[in-house]
């Protein structure tokens, strides 16, 4: 696609499609990183200045910007990535994700604003599997030379309670 040929709401319909099939093929990329690894390459989905959050329903809702947490370059998702893995002392546990379809919201100059559901289960070391959260993805999608990349990405999570901690990306 050339560039800012996202930028236009009357794109025609198979354009339309085609865009959605290949949001939801950065989707899926996104959460087999996170699921099945390697961790180390999830960041390469976004651009450099780029905004990564996972907050709670109530604190979207209200415009906070407090979250559980909260990277504001790729450098800083790199950053939580090695200290999830190295630094951080926590139970062994395996994250699956179950998305949705992906709904396009509205296209304008920046990208593209898109949502998923998304359910995120965990299963701890001991074999036991529980519903981490129910939530959604309102991301911003950009087009750079060799493809669709993150701008925005935000977890929304309708979960009061988190089960355990959160301690990388989801």
């Amino acid at each position: 696609m050339p560039t800012n040929s996202l930028a236009t709401e009357d794109i025609k319909k198979t354009d339309r499609e085609r865009l959605k099939t290949l949001i939801e093929i950065l989707q899926l990329d996104c959460v087999h990183r996170i699921d099945d690894g390697p961790q180390e390459t999830w960041p390469d989905l976004f651009v450099e200045n780029c905004l990564y959050r996972i907050t709670s329903r109530e604190n979207w809702e209200t415009g906070s910007d407090l979250g559980v947490i909260r990277c504001e370059s790729a450098g800083m998702l790199r950053d939580r990535i090695t200290a999830s893995q190295n630094a951080a002392v926590y139970a062994p546990r395996t994250i699956r994700h179950i998305l949705s379809g992906t709904s396009i919201d509205k296209i304008v100059d920046a990208g593209v604003h898109c949502r998923t559901n998304v359910a995120i289960y965990q299963t701890n070391a001991d074999g036991d599997t529980v519903l981490l959260m129910a939530a959604v993805y309102y991301d911003l999608i950009t087009e750079i030379q060799d493809g669709l990349r993150y701008k925005e990405k935000h977890l929304v999570y309708d979960t009061l309670r988190l089960p355990d901690s959160v301690i990388g990306p989801l």
